[in-house]
């Protein structure tokens, strides 16, 4: 790992480029922009508490479909991200590419002038002409030759335009590049059933589920409403009034599902498919064919026999075809097809447009003469061996359209800015197919940007604004009659009622045919996958996503090859150890990291990284993955050749911050109905303080928390925590006020892991405060620990005292560097340099509460107050509130026998307190 005396001295433009976007955030937040200003209607009412007053319902999309959220606003500029609980594919809760979507719709590296052949242009001189003149040879010849390019689209409207534009030109031809797509899932449904639908997952009613790598709690368009329902379905266990479902995950490399299963199976994409089939045959599918008998599959078909309509298999994103279609085989056997799983047609599916493939074998020989790019960027993404770059070469007019000035767009002839999803009207239809409509909640922070959907518009030849465009979409829809009703009940809701998909009742094919058999892979697999931060690479000019520790390595600003211990102690690796991988006769240098728990035989390859055209953050870091990913193994590709060099890489990694060693462990672990017994009356010098009125504390369930890092990133947008850069965040100074600690026992082979999230544990009898100098970190009469910023002189002694070390130093003027206004959520006060942070359980939250309250004579209601960390959990795993109030959600968790204090023996009296893991005793290791 990287060590601090071997780093060079932190460089201030790194850190300026990684803190630009905060900067402009705060700048925006202090602009006093009144509503007359924003150029269109926002319709929203208050939402729920008082906080969310502000707030606009919309909907932000990943891979094309929609997730529902209400945007906080402050003087017309959005400042926070919550989850819309109206929407069924949010419930209220975030993720990290959610809440970190603010920061992108103020990056300063944002695309903000039209480019022609990569250099930017003062005014759009001759765009508007070269449009037309294009736009007339097209329609003389039908269209011939014009394409256009788009990532996955689920959007009524988006679809309805491209229609348009392909009625206007019938010789156009539309094409979807999906990086992340599954071409292996939609062949399995057709192997299954005759016809490529999707399964809707619902974990709530599952009292079995089997995942053939299938990453069901990790990040994904679906993992806010699946991660919900999974702790839905083990609420009743935990009360002790039901047995806990079970989990049982195979899979190739470590992930969220994998670290909260019952028995975790770790094995090569192969062997994945081996126990499908052999779990098939248990089960009675005679078409699975012969099989390898395999040791666990009598007790995996037991266990889902058992649990019969109630059970639930899940085939993960770039599994075989075969493993998705046994996966439908063994859910239609078992009965659970109408009860755990649910199949719809796809969302974003498109069966009339062509892939990739096809644009780029029409480029090559000369086919297309028009091609418009939209929101897509295969210059970055495409498999290697396409030269993208060259075929853009032979199109002799391209025109691409983005977010930012990306690979694609330098490439193109011509680039025209995309609007922020933030700031434009749109709509979308989430996993299971619920429709939402998306509205502006901020004004334009870049004139010369367009949204989508007026582009597609122009080029099919109407002129319409983008609010005109959706709501043509839904008047068709639903009539003229009490239309306006209908539009402004769904803006201000954030979806669209009762416009989930229809179940498609399909049954089994009577010749179902799995296909034949996958071979063993001989020598080491590259498995591809998508970045749990930067996704297919989109995102990787987010600032907060880059210095955001990932879930399991804790890499930061980066990636590595992921390998399994085994194969690290034969070829004699370490972290950080530069390797050479060599695939169909291309090569890549990159570090390596060894990841506890991978299966022998595969490396992991993230995507997303090593970006070459990302704007201000850290371009060069991190390595491309694309250029090893094959087009015809575009996950799991044999033959990898990997050659160690000799040479160490620098990384970035927190994962030796801030340890807590103690015994018993952090995480403590009991089984259903077992009591931890409390430790002995405390004892202290220092005399008890009563506090009559609310006493604030926090109760954590770690059974719940899957580490998924979604409470650290809103604690950060909430908070107005600076971005340090990588040479800071390697010395371990990064600032963020909650970390999510992960612990690994056992065999490095087959390791167990917990998560634990770490934020001020406001302790009654807290060390901090007995040895600050000055008295600046203070006790208020609700148990609050707080610090008084004025008064502290950066001694750090409180730092250095506090046993959880949770609290922060600003050692650089990072929120000021530039000059820049310093607050960005204005209720936050500013802290200038030199001081320390920390978490203040939200208490601008808690005080608009008391003030809501007072105006109205009331006492604050229990759930009232929601903190940041606890409003993203999309488990619900936080609770938070007043422990004097024997009722409330917090005071219910701390009477339960799971109830534990991190370092409770030393007597600190923590009012941050965690409920222990439950575990069943197949999920220990043996």
């Amino acid at each position: 790992m990287t060590d601090e005396h071997s780093l060079p001295p932190p460089e201030r433009r790194t850190v300026l480029r990684a803190a630009g976007a905060s900067l402009a955030l705060a700048a925006a937040a202090g602009c006093d922009i009144g509503p007359e200003e924003f150029g269109h209607p926002l319709h929203a009412r208050g939402h729920g508490v008082h906080a969310e007053a502000l707030s606009y319902a919309t909907v932000l999309e990943l891979d094309g479909l929609g997730r529902g959220v209400l945007v906080r606003t402050r003087a017309g500029h959005a400042i926070k991200i919550e989850g819309n609980p109206a929407h069924p594919a949010s419930l209220g809760a975030t993720d990290v590419f959610l809440e970190s979507a603010v920061l992108s719709l103020h990056d300063p590296t944002r695309s903000r002038r039209i480019r022609r052949a990569g250099r930017a242009l003062r005014e759009a001189a001759g765009l508007p002409g070269f449009l037309g003149e294009r736009r007339a040879a097209l329609a003389a010849q039908g269209g011939a030759g014009l394409r256009l390019l788009t990532g996955p689209v689920s959007s009524p409207t988006q679809r309805r335009l491209i229609g348009t534009l392909l009625v206007a030109f019938p010789e156009a031809r539309w094409h979807v590049h999906a990086p992340l797509g599954d071409a292996g899932a939609a062949e399995g449904a057709r192997r299954a059933f005759g016809q490529a639908v999707v399964p809707v997952h619902d974990l709530s009613r599952a009292a079995c589920v089997l995942s053939l790598g299938a990453d069901l709690l990790g990040p994904g368009p679906a993992q806010l409403r699946q991660a919900r329902d999974w702790s839905a379905a083990r609420a009743p266990g935990r009360a002790g009034h039901a047995p806990l479902p079970g989990l049982i995950v195979a899979e190739s490399v470590s992930s969220l599902t994998g670290a909260k299963a019952d028995r975790r199976l770790a094995l090569p994409p192969a062997g994945i498919e081996a126990l499908a089939r052999a779990v098939a045959t248990e089960l009675g599918i005679a078409a699975a064919g012969a099989a390898p008998q395999h040791p666990e599959a009598p007790g995996i078909a037991a266990a889902l026999r058992a649990a019969g309509p109630a059970a639930l298999v899940a085939a993960g994103r770039g599994q075989s075809a075969s493993v998705h279609a046994l996966a439908h085989a063994m859910n239609a056997t078992l009965g659970a097809i109408g009860t755990t799983v649910r199949l719809i047609d796809d969302p974003a599916g498109a069966a009339e447009a062509g892939d990739l493939a096809a644009l780029a074998e029409a480029m090559a020989r000369g086919a297309v003469t028009d091609l418009l790019v939209l929101d897509a960027n295969p210059v970055l993404d495409a498999p290697a061996g396409l030269d993208f770059v060259g075929l853009l070469a032979r199109v002799p007019h391209s025109v691409h359209a983005g977010l930012y000035p990306d690979e694609t767009a330098l490439a193109c002839a011509w680039h025209l800015p995309l609007r922020h999803p933030l700031e434009s009207w749109g709509d979308s239809l989430a996993f299971e197919g619920t429709a939402a409509i998306r509205q502006p909640a901020t004004v334009p922070l870049v004139e010369t940007a367009l949204p989508a959907e007026e582009i597609l518009a122009w080029t099919a030849g109407q002129s319409a604004a983008g609010e005109a465009l959706v709501r043509e979409t839904w008047r068709k829809a639903w009539g003229e009659a009490s239309f306006e009703e209908r539009w402004l009940a769904a803006l201000e809701a954030g979806v669209v009622p009762d416009s989930a998909a229809p179940a498609r009742d399909l049954r089994l094919s009577a010749d179902f045919n799995p296909g034949p058999a996958a071979p063993a892979a001989e020598g080491l697999t590259a498995l591809f996958m998508p970045d749990p931060h930067f996704w297919d690479g989109r995102f990787a000019p987010n600032a907060w996503l880059q210095e955001l520790p990932r879930p399991l390595d804790k890499l930061a600003w980066g990636n590595a090859a992921l390998i399994a211990p085994q194969d690290a102690m034969a070829l004699l690796l370490g972290d950080g150890a530069a390797v050479e991988l060599t695939l169909q006769g291309r090569s890549l240098r990159v570090p390596v990291v060894i990841a506890p728990g991978q299966a022998p035989g595969v490396v992991a390859l993230p995507l997303g990284g090593g970006r070459r055209a990302v704007g201000g953050v850290a371009p060069a870091l991190g390595f491309d993955a694309y250029r090893l990913r094959p087009a015809e193994a575009p996950w799991a590709a044999p033959g990898l050749v990997l050659r160690p060099t000799g040479e160490v890489l620098p990384l970035v990694s927190t994962a030796w911050h801030h340890p807590v060693a103690s015994d018993p462990p952090p995480v403590r672990r009991v089984a259903p109905g077992e009591v931890i017994p409390p430790l002995p009356e405390p004892r202290s010098l220092y005399p008890d303080w009563s506090y009559p009125g609310q006493a604030w504390g926090m109760a954590i369930d770690l059974d719940a928390c899957i580490g998924c890092n979604a409470c650290s990133l809103a604690c950060q947008a909430e908070n107005n925590t600076p971005v340090v850069g990588p040479e800071e965040t390697a010395r371990g100074r990064a600032m963020h006020w909650l970390r999510v600690d992960r612990y690994q026992y056992g065999p490095a082979e087959a390791p167990r892991t917990d998560f634990q999230p770490v934020p001020c544990m406001h302790c009654e009898k807290a060390p901090c405060e007995v040895v600050c100098p000055v008295n600046a970190t203070v006790h208020d009469h609700e148990g609050l620990n707080l610090m008084v910023y004025p008064r502290c002189i950066g001694t750090r002694t409180c730092s250095n005292n506090c046993p959880y070390k949770v609290r922060r130093f600003n050692w650089g003027d990072y929120a000021r560097a530039t000059g820049a206004l310093p607050v960005r959520n204005p209720e936050v006060p500013a802290r200038p340099r030199g001081v320390i942070e920390k978490c203040t359980y939200c208490q601008h939250r808690i005080a608009a509460a008391r003030t809501a309250a007072n105006q109205e004579g009331r006492a604050i209601r229990d759930g009232e107050v929601e903190t940041a960390c606890q409003r993203a959990c999309p488990t619900r795993a936080i609770s938070f509130g007043d422990i004097n109030d024997p009722e409330s959600a917090v005071s219910r968790a701390r009477r339960e026998g799971r109830h534990y204090a991190l370092l409770g023996h030393l007597d600190t009296r923590p009012r941050t307190t965690y409920l222990a893991r439950l575990v069943t005793p197949s999920e220990e290791p043996p």
